[in-house]
């Protein structure tokens, strides 16, 4: 349960039940509770009563110029599932129509780095220089950028990592309530299990087993925000141009990258790709297979002969782009 969740506005204590509703299913609902505090505000500044109705849901989602297509289905989402929360507790609220979505943008096409870049990449990183006022640094951010490449891992599933979190002997990384709230083990290849070891050694000496192992000069958690502008530097000095926000490369590429080069091997090496792909999708965490061939379908142009052998022997496993929203 979130304690710390605080509402303000007429509709605070059904909000409060809501949050409390989630938490008792599984749910962290931490980002939506952000999202709700912001439309608490919004209620409150607005004087609004605590009626979900159609005209205050209207209101709310008004365009914003500084609101992607994809945050506003975020919040019709969230406010739908409010509603829902609503009417089964007895109260009138109005559920925004599906009919009226915005169309999500697609504007980003995902930058597969060559194999060559990959390795330029983590060439430089091993070189970031030794920083009086951030000593860990040369050490932290070349071992995280190899883990993201080589394990296909999310930036958050990499920051959230523990000690305790690591099987240093036989290789395993465990990685708990990942995205869909869902639990994993990633095996490491020989050579990455034998550079944990080395780092742990140089970096967690006397540390508890709840420190992270990406570990902060502050002794937190890296910021994503950090570890995306050291990641722009070293593209910089990769000679990779980076487009902006809407283009990349970003930190996300890389996972994009380990997928394609994933399919790339197996398929050289022949294997059969309809028992292949159901084995990549569950190591990287996703729920169905939808969430794989996201990557198959936004690589098509760059890796015409991946999506042509996977349409041509898996076609009954892998669903039409636009059928899902993983």
């Amino acid at each position: 349960m979130n304690g710390k969740t605080c509402f303000l506005s007429n509709f605070a204590p059904l909000l409060q039940s809501f949050i409390e509703e989630k938490n008792s299913l599984g749910y962290k609902y931490e980002s939506e509770c952000n999202r709700l505090r912001h439309f608490d505000l919004y209620c409150l500044e607005t004087s609004r009563p605590a009626v979900l109705d159609k005209s205050l849901v209207d209101s709310y989602l008004t365009p914003d110029a500084n609101r992607s297509a994809k945050t506003t289905l975020n919040i019709i989402g969230l406010l739908r599932q409010f509603a829902f929360y609503l009417q089964r507790n007895g109260h009138e609220a109005y559920v925004y129509p599906t009919e009226l979505f915005p169309k999500e943008e697609h504007l980003y096409t995902p930058y597969i780095f060559t194999r060559d870049e990959i390795t330029a990449l983590l060439e430089v990183a091993e070189k970031i220089s030794p920083n009086r006022n951030f000593p860990t640094r040369h050490i932290v951010l070349p071992m995280l950028f190899r883990t993201l490449y080589c394990c296909g891992l999310r930036i958050s599933e990499a920051l959230d990592l523990t000690i305790d979190d690591i099987d240093f002997e036989n290789g395993i990384l465990a990685l708990k309530n990942t995205k869909d709230y869902r639990d994993r083990l990633v095996p490491l290849s020989s050579d990455l299990q034998q550079r944990y070891r080395v780092y742990s050694q140089q970096l967690h000496t006397g540390n508890t087993g709840d420190s992270y192992f990406f570990q902060s000069d502050y002794g937190k958690q890296y910021s994503r925000a950090a570890v995306a502008t050291n990641f722009r530097n070293l593209l910089w000095k990769c000679g990779i141009s980076y487009g902006g926000r809407k283009k990349g490369p970003h930190l996300h590429d890389l996972r994009h990258t380990f997928s394609i080069h994933c399919l790339q091997r197996a398929m050289a090496r022949g294997r059969d790709l309809k028992e292949f792909l159901p084995i990549l999708s569950a190591y990287l965490g996703h729920k169905t297979l939808q969430g794989t061939q996201t990557y198959l379908h936004l690589t098509a142009e760059l890796y015409p002969d991946i999506l042509s052998r996977l349409e041509g022997h898996c076609s009954d496993i892998i669903p039409k782009a636009g059928d899902t929203n993983e």
